[in-house]
């Protein structure tokens, strides 16, 4: 039960900053439902408000952050041109770059969600535990319950950290196509530009092979 009170009353005018300062605050995504509860506002009005958002800091030219809208959640985050400013800040370890084979998982998880491991393995032929685990560590998939049959084993569904890193609001804008028609990593990267518009994914394949590549340099 919320302990959230009813009487709270908000005018309608301040719906934006509001919403604006709870993603801040938050840290993580929010989700419209959850933004309608704590102002005690129709979720038509956060909606509206939201788009106002949304469309504010896209629009502003010298702002660093985005407001993003995945699936019916909202989250705060920076502009992948701070990419190169917030590494200096932060100092990152570069991760290691994940393999061609672990990209085809990713696709076939995504796809066909929720997937058991069995049935990402009847698509590529090979055994995937390995890959599974780097995906789960990444924050790319997760566990998102278990299948209705003997051993109940796990199924597999893509994150809200996908979708935000990969650029696109839900997985309905993933490429119709053949998830194994992806013969390298580059299509599979290419074809996500592609859904997101090609400016909003907040990481590169590319970068980690960089990343990797002048980690052995040093």
């Amino acid at each position: 039960m919320s302990d959230i009170t009813d009487k709270f009353e908000l005018p309608v005018q301040e719906v934006s900053a509001a919403c604006e300062a709870l993603l801040f605050a938050s840290g993580e995504s929010l989700s419209l439902g959850k933004l309608a509860e704590i102002l005690n506002m129709d979720k038509q009005i956060i909606s509206d408000a939201m788009d106002k958002l949304i469309l504010e800091y896209s629009n502003d030219p010298w702002g660093g952050l985005l407001i993003r809208k995945i699936e019916d959640s909202y989250v705060m985050c920076t502009k992948p041109g701070m990419k190169k400013v917030l590494e200096r800040f932060f100092s990152p370890k570069a991760k290691p770059p994940l393999s061609q084979a672990s990209y085809e998982t990713l696709a076939v998880i995504a796809y066909n969600q929720p997937v058991t491991r069995a049935q990402v393995e009847a698509v590529r032929g090979v055994s995937s535990d390995s890959i599974i685990a780097r995906l789960l560590d990444r924050g790319w998939i997760c566990e998102s319950g278990t299948l209705d049959a003997p051993g109940r084993p796990s199924l597999f569904s893509t994150t809200e950290q996908f979708l935000l890193e990969f650029g696109i609001e839900s997985v309905d804008e993933l490429p119709s196509m053949e998830l194994m028609s992806y013969k390298t990593i580059r299509d599979l990267e290419e074809s996500l530009d592609k859904a997101a518009g090609n400016d909003d994914r907040q990481i590169s394949i590319e970068s980690y092979m960089s990343a990797e590549k002048e980690s052995e340099e040093q």
